[in-house]
């Protein structure tokens, strides 16, 4: 009788379930292995319902928490686009779980929450050893990009470093400029943010900002990227002539420029004039590929 009432229940539930489901939902309830199509039917719609004691139990039977979205995108990165907070707080905790996976545009789920301003989860994820400092862009550029403080503080706070370029020499600080925010401008000049800096199309910072929706911004920037400039002029000027260099703001007086030279070696030991070699062309170096991506 028994029996008989759990075929009925089974052949109920089939008529509401795809078969491949079916099979994994009455695997993960005996605790069975799961094996790769029943993950396959169950992982993905799992993490896009947010659905954790269904992701706990996979987990528990051997499922790979570093799977793939069919677009390259790690399941914790996938987990945040769904906003599936508890299925990422889950992968997040697992130990097998690469909390520096990148996808193919080289984002890292850092970088993610960044974007976000999920500071405490940052928080988490640092902890467990996700990178703040990385070649190409950064969570502290994602943060600066859509000013978010709270976020770009942690990644200060854990040495990050406020002139990493990206792949284009773009910096945190020309993108906290092309948010608006100056708040953020402010936190990350204050960190040491350099804003001479310029990147591959020999933009500054002022450069980047919206100057139709930020005119007092862009006119701020513009002029302390002025003085930035003309400072390093005359420092250069100075250097050139052998006087001692002015200190900057807020800097140690530095030592005097000036450089003694030793008296002319006798004619005997001069050497034969070199061959003249053609000038070598300049070159612009710097790493091409990564781009920030549009989050969606």
């Amino acid at each position: 009788m028994a029996m008989f009432k759990r075929r009925n229940l089974i052949q109920r539930a089939g008529s509401r379930i795809a078969p491949a489901a079916l099979v994994a939902t009455l695997a993960l309830a005996v605790g069975g292995p799961v094996s790769a199509a029943q993950v396959s039917a169950n992982w993905w719609p799992s993490i896009a319902n947010d659905r954790v004691d269904e992701m706990r139990a996979m987990l528990a039977q051997g499922a790979d928490p570093n799977l793939r979205y069919q677009n390259g995108q790690p399941a914790i990165m996938r987990a945040v686009i769904d906003k599936a907070w508890n299925v990422f707080d889950l992968l997040a905790a697992d130990p097998r779980t690469d909390v520096n996976a990148e996808n193919p545009a080289g984002e890292t789920p850092l970088m993610y929450l960044a974007l976000l301003g999920e500071t405490e989860r940052a928080k988490r994820l640092i902890a467990r050893g996700a990178h703040v400092n990385r070649l190409g862009w950064t969570p502290l550029h994602y943060a600066a990009s859509k000013g978010q403080i709270a976020a770009a503080k942690l990644m200060l706070q854990n040495q990050a470093m406020p002139n990493a370029p990206s792949p284009q020499g773009t910096t945190p600080l020309m993108m906290a400029a092309l948010s608006g925010n100056q708040a953020m401008v402010q936190l990350l000049m204050d960190a040491g943010a350099d804003v001479t800096t310029r990147d591959l199309q020999g933009k500054n910072a002022a450069d980047w900002v919206d100057a139709r929706k930020e005119p007092a911004l862009a006119k701020s920037l513009k002029e302390v990227v002025a003085r930035a400039e003309q400072r390093k002029r005359d420092m250069r000027a100075a250097q050139g002539q052998g006087e001692p260099i002015a200190p900057a703001p807020g800097l140690a007086p530095l030592q005097s420029a000036t450089v003694p030279t030793a008296p002319p070696a006798p004619a005997s030991m001069q050497p034969a004039p070199a061959a003249a070699t053609p000038p070598v062309a300049p070159t612009v170096r710097g790493v091409t590929g990564v781009r920030q991506q549009s989050y969606d």
